[in-house]
């Protein structure tokens, strides 16, 4: 969730925190900084704190490791105020950067985000194409407002996915590509995730992991598509 919601970039200097080298897979170098320290011998260590808030998404922030290192050895500067309004500012950030690209996804973004996953193979089932109201299916699945927010955003291009999958040559394109986020979203479940997590594991699969925003926004558009007309996600 934290990398969902963070880009994924660094907080403090929005730097890309995926490591690219040639041929070899791309490695994410961003660490999970507590903004209360976890331990008693850490930064900003608050002993009222329980573990399981010390450890909640609320007092995480994601970092670049030179940004990590500089407000540990600054804790004056940095305080849990200000690492907080730095989150806050960041998520905003982010936010403003996936709705302003929304409107902008094209053939060609999705195009990009869907091709490697057609490879899935077309599995023959029983259709059940009944569309369920988003709402419905938000509150099924206990998805949070800040989901919700971003469900709601990616309705925007519904019909633009639709008209790109029906302009589609290959008759079974549409069928593999739900057929992977079916299966994707199979596989999640059985990790014990939470509604909001496995979300934003959709989203990640989606992009193909991509940290560009219009890349980003055309994944929404797409999962948005198959989450309000398929089996992603509990009806």
């Amino acid at each position: 969730m934290l990398w969902g919601i963070s880009g994924p970039k660094c907080a403090k200097c929005k730097t890309d925190i995926i490591l690219e080298r040639d041929g070899q897979d791309p490695s994410p170098i961003a660490e999970m900084a507590h903004i209360a320290g976890l331990n008693p011998d850490s930064a900003r260590y608050n002993p009222d704190m329980t573990d399981e808030e010390r450890n909640s998404i609320e007092n995480l922030i994601l970092l670049c490791p030179t940004c990590h290192e500089i407000i540990d050895r600054d804790i004056q500067e940095y305080t849990i105020a200000k690492l907080k309004e730095i989150k806050k500012d960041h998520e905003d950030w982010v936010d403003e950067q996936l709705t302003s690209s929304l409107p902008q996804v094209t053939f060609a973004e999705l195009e990009v985000i869907t091709k490697y996953i057609v490879s899935t193979p077309v599995h023959q089932a029983e259709e059940n194409l009944t569309v369920v109201p988003p709402g419905e299916k938000i509150r099924k699945n206990n998805l949070s407002d800040e989901v919700a927010n971003l469900i709601t955003k990616g309705m925007i291009g519904v019909e633009q996915v639709k008209e790109y999958l029906n302009k589609n040559l290959d008759p079974e394109f549409s069928e593999r590509l739900k057929n992977g986020f079916v299966e994707k979203y199979l596989e999640l479940r059985t990790h014990n995730l939470s509604g909001d997590e496995i979300f934003f594991e959709m989203l990640n699969f989606a992009s193909n992991g991509s940290r560009d925003f219009s890349s980003r926004a055309a994944a929404l558009t797409v999962l948005t598509y198959y989450f309000e007309i398929c089996e992603v996600f509990e009806r």
